[in-house]
């Protein structure tokens, strides 16, 4: 057959980012992987928000740069990275004087994470987390860089994150996570070795810090106590009271302050789309103009921030019709601007059709909402279609160029995408969020059935042309959508996922073992349950062809995960593609192990459900 269209690597020709934020100066700082790796960038935003010429601040080619925080002076910043996805994060400075790299941290079995502020220079010490004391802990660690000496000032035995130092250093903010539901949030006094809890409760709730106030004495939190949703406060460390600044009835996903200026922005989820607000503390903030999108979820770090002098803000942004790009917008007025265009070349059809919610009869009739991808040229007769189901679990479909583009790039030939926010997600209250803990493999796929069955009922599909596709928490999706609702699928494409609860939970990442019992299953004491849950006890019911794919040095969903599937379908002569990523992690920090994968992923659902290969294939 003749081929149509171009491949898949047209439309994944872009800029990807992690975090984004801003120098002191006001430039912007991001992460991208315009060299082929991810690597730190600056760029100056000129008068009227005209962006300015960008210049790479690192030069990676076997370490990802993951995330960072410039120094108060502007004359430093302070970069994680990591090898081959392996998520051990060291600590670098990048110099601005030309006086190059200095590491900060060398513990190759280590991990470092960074607070997204500006980190005060007066003192002569840094403030981060690691779990070098003990790896199943995340302790506060604070650095003395003139002695090399550390000091772990919080209680210990516990995940710690967010820490920032208060504007005179005497007092430390910190987070203490003890699920994805349940965080709690301190203030220590460095002198008196005071631990004081901020909106102490007994209840499953998240008080999340966003950061001092400039006078030191407010405090900026993310609560849903006593809620369905996140709102946001501010807490008087003086007189211990907290007054809400926003409490919507949906969650406040995004909040940063201009501390200096006194200016707060913020970001509600209202069932996937995003609203900006901003304004000074203790007055009403205004809606901000912006054009009808979501904040794209940054890999790694903050995807959302405010200009020191509080004039702007920033924010990944996404329509669903092009890969997310930095949005400027004005504060408090003002036309909003993209400052980045990471899109190479372009791709046909421009404009594509912006994805659109659909709410899918779900059991006991709550729906299940989803974003439909329709293609804007359709074939004759009925449509393939895909089921791509997200990965988290407690994460949340969007419009958005998901996927490096393989979305749009199905659509364009001919094969729809719905992809649902089955229970689990985000953005719907702290309720249905809950519901997939202790359940994985179980409610969730009553959802993926009603979608299956949504998807038979669409006119214009074809019932006997459906796949399923997803990663991580998708790919376990995808698994169990094959063995356990074998009847509704052609194909099913799994990217690093769970095959068997109980091996995953033994092997996950030392700091995760915490929370395995509540969000999974204990393995010593549940393994029959989570065999009954695990996709590799019904293998022998797999009609699907399948394609595997799995990076070789996964922390999060180790290799092992994928070999035993594998093994077994072709010990039983079963068709499975099975594609090793040898030097990637949990997904993808290098460009050409991404095109790769996601190249095979296009090849395998072209040619099982439509038949006709893509341009250039071997």
């Amino acid at each position: 057959m003749a081929d149509v269209g171009p491949p898949f690597e047209r439309f994944s020709q872009f800029r990807r980012y992690f975090q984004i934020g801003f120098h002191p100066s006001g430039d912007l700082l991001y992460v991208t992987d315009l060299t082929g790796q991810y690597n730190l960038w600056r760029q100056p935003v000129l008068k009227g928000g005209v962006p300015g010429y960008a210049r790479a601040l690192t030069n990676e080619r076997d370490r990802a740069v993951r995330t960072f925080s410039a120094a108060d002076d502007g004359r430093s910043i302070l970069v994680t990275v990591d090898r081959d996805g392996d998520e051990y994060y060291q600590i670098e400075r990048i110099w601005l004087d030309g006086q190059g790299v200095e590491p900060i941290t060398n513990a190759p079995e280590v991990q470092h994470h960074l607070s997204d502020e500006f980190f005060p220079t007066a003192g002569n010490e840094l403030l981060y987390l690691d779990n070098g004391r003990e790896r199943t802990d995340m302790d506060v660690v604070v650095l003395d860089l003139g002695t090399r000496t550390e000091t772990r000032p919080f209680p210990t035995g516990r995940f710690w994150g967010n820490a920032v130092f208060d504007p005179t250093r005497r007092r430390i903010l910190a987070a203490d996570f003890r699920s994805n539901t349940r965080t709690h949030t301190f203030v220590l006094d460095r002198k008196s070795k005071d631990l004081t809890e901020l909106l102490p409760h007994d209840e499953e709730a998240v008080v999340a810090p966003v950061g001092w106030t400039h006078d030191g004495r407010g405090v900026l939190l993310l609560s849903d106590l006593g809620r369905e949703f996140k709102q946001l406060e501010l807490f008087d460390t003086v007189r211990r009271t907290s007054r809400v600044i926003a409490a919507p009835k949906a969650d406040v996903e995004h909040a940063a302050l201009a501390r200096r200026a006194g200016v707060v922005a913020y970001a509600v989820n209202e069932q996937g789309f995003s609203t900006l607000y901003a304004g000074r503390l203790g007055r009403p903030a205004t809606r901000l103009r912006v054009p009808r999108g979501s904040i794209s979820t940054a890999i790694w770090g903050s995807p959302f921030a405010v200009s020191p002098d509080g004039r702007s803000l920033i924010a990944l942004w996404s329509r669903g019709t092009a890969p997310a790009e930095i949005l400027r917008v004005p504060i408090p007025h003002g036309s909003p601007s993209f400052v980045t265009d990471g899109m190479v070349g372009g791709v046909p059809d421009a404009p594509l059709p912006a994805p659109r919610l659909v709410r899918i009869p779900g059991p006991q009739g709550r729906p299940v909402p989803a974003f439909y991808y329709r293609p804007k040229r359709r074939p004759k007769g009925r449509m393939p279609a895909i089921l791509a189901v997200h990965g988290g679990p407690e994460s949340q479909e969007r419009p958005s160029w998901r996927t490096s583009g393989l979305y749009a790039f199905l659509n364009s030939r001919g094969i729809a995408v719905l992809a649902p926010n089955i229970r689990g997600s985000i953005g719907y209250g702290k309720s249905y969020q809950r519901e997939i803990h202790h359940d994985w493999g179980g409610g969730e796929l009553e959802d993926l059935r009603a979608c299956a069955e949504w998807l038979l009922k669409q006119p214009d599909l074809d019932p006997n042309r459906l796949g399923v596709f997803g990663g991580s928490f998708g790919g376990f999706a995808v698994l169990s959508c094959v063995s356990r609702l074998p009847q509704y699928w052609k194909v099913g494409v799994d990217l690093f996922g769970p095959s068997n609860l109980v091996t995953f939970a033994k092997a996950v990442p030392p700091t995760w073992r915490r929370f395995m019992a509540q969000w999974v299953g204990d393995p010593e004491t549940e393994a029959d349950f989570l065999m009954q849950r695990s996709p590799i006890s019904y293998l022998d019911a797999i009609r699907a062809d399948l394609l595997i794919i799995q990076g070789s040095k996964d922390p999060r969903v180790v290799k092992q995960e994928s070999d035993q599937v594998v093994e077994r379908l072709r010990a039983a002569g079963r068709s499975v593609e099975y594609l090793v990523i040898p030097d990637e992690g949990h997904g993808f920090t290098r460009k050409q192990n991404e095109l790769t994968a996601l190249g095979a992923v296009s090849r395998f659902l072209l040619d099982r459900l439509v038949g006709t290969p893509p341009s250039g294939s071997p």
